[in-house]
């Protein structure tokens, strides 16, 4: 886990409110569980509750669920957390074909949908990134 410091980077308004954490893991399902724990202490230094802490560890595991499919061989899942009193989001994001998208018809869709507050999709290059953003029961 690392925390970005570089004072040549301006961090952007979102990043200057709180603290950013990136983590890498390879892209394989094993890892999840890692990414699942990181989640739930990082979403309670944003002082969330236990509930919103477990809605958003699952939603990460859902969200991871929908891209390591389209994880290219070799390749890492790299997760960006922006923490922020009350809130957090988190960038989850693999190495991908051209073409690859989240399957947004099926079981894990809605229950992502239903555990998080926004969920977007970005394609940008040969990376897809599922944005998660969850607010604490006080800040909704």
């Amino acid at each position: 886990m690392s925390i970005p410091s570089s004072p040549s980077t301006a961090p952007s308004l979102s990043e200057a409110a709180g603290n950013a954490v990136s983590v890498t893991v390879p892209a394989d399902v094993s890892y999840v569980s890692t990414l699942r724990l990181t989640t739930a202490s990082l979403a309670a230094r944003c002082g969330l509750t236990v509930d919103d802490i477990e809605d958003l560890r699952l939603a990460v595991d859902e969200a991871c669920s929908l891209l390591l499919p389209h994880a290219k061989a070799g390749s890492n899942l790299d997760l960006h957390f922006v923490l922020t009193q009350g809130e957090i989001i988190v960038d989850a994001t693999v190495h991908t074909a051209d073409d690859a998208e989240p399957d947004r018809t099926g079981f894990a869709w809605t229950v992502l949908g239903a555990l998080a507050n926004r969920v977007d999709v970005l394609r940008n290059a040969e990376r897809l990134t599922i944005t998660v953003t969850k607010h604490g029961e006080a800040s909704q």
